[in-house]
């Protein structure tokens, strides 16, 4: 079994690759072909992403979500669902690439990570731990793909004609890190007795989730096109720490994952 999920997770790794390699060649050569290939890789990449992760819950008995090498995997999981979604919404090329560029980097960041399987510490194994972190990594999944597309969209100068896709974007990712923070208080409440701890981890999700808050609201106000992909990068900023920077430089009741 682990020779197979290693094979559909290296697989899914390639198809990545080849996804950006196709994406590379579709936007700097003006080639057709490698762009109708994208969907196509970017499907088989998440199908044996699928098929990789079910032997891992298989491996190990329970959902493959309590450290950082299986989350940062599930959050990948999710990019893909996310990046149809709404290329069905917005049918250009431009809703394929973040996905395209953020597959292999994701991929080769959980490569460096530790896969060592440990027994489930007592307070995570609740039922809460499945909506919390699906809830979470959907959420950064969705400010990943926004903060890329918005880097695509201000490298060539189209932020107000991509603006639709960004705003819907983070739209879905604040939804998501909503719930997540819902149920996170749930969960912290059976586990721990308390719905908020002022742990490292809460503190910096909430203030991503301010920092969200404040970014839709700032577009509403009339903060658009280029304004807009900037600050969606610059919150993506607070992503990056809650999840990296705090499991590495702060201890507390979540640096197990």
């Amino acid at each position: 079994m682990a020779e197979a999920m290693t094979f559909f997770i290296n697989a899914a790794f390639a198809l990545a690759l080849a996804a950006l390699a196709a994406s590379a060649a579709a936007y700097l050569l003006k080639m057709k072909a490698p762009q109708k290939a994208v969907p196509f890789l970017l499907a088989a990449c998440w199908l044996a992403l699928s098929a990789g992760l079910g032997l891992l819950w298989a491996k190990l008995g329970r959902p493959p979500l309590s450290n950082q090498y299986e989350s940062l995997l599930t959050m990948l999981w999710f990019l893909f669902p996310l990046t149809f979604y709404f290329y069905r919404r917005f049918p250009v090329p431009e809703a394929l690439w973040p996905a395209a560029f953020i597959s292999p980097v994701i991929f080769g960041a959980a490569g460096l990570l530790d896969r060592t399987a440990r027994p489930l510490m007592p307070a995570l194994r609740s039922d809460w731990l499945i909506l919390h972190v699906l809830s979470s990594m959907a959420a950064y999944a969705a400010f990943a793909l926004a903060a890329v597309a918005a880097a695509a969209a201000l490298a060539r100068k189209r932020a107000p004609e991509d603006e639709e896709l960004l705003l819907r974007l983070a739209k879905a990712g604040f939804a998501l890190l909503t719930l997540g923070i819902i149920t996170g208080s749930v969960w912290a409440n059976t586990a721990w007795g308390a719905w908020w701890s002022w742990d490292p981890k809460e503190t910096w999700s909430l203030l991503t989730w301010l920092a969200y808050a404040a970014a839709l609201h700032l577009h509403k106000e009339g903060w658009r096109g280029s304004k807009f992909a900037i600050l969606l990068m610059a919150c993506f900023a607070l992503v990056l720490f809650t999840y990296f920077g705090v499991n590495f430089l702060l201890s507390g009741m979540h640096s197990y994952g």
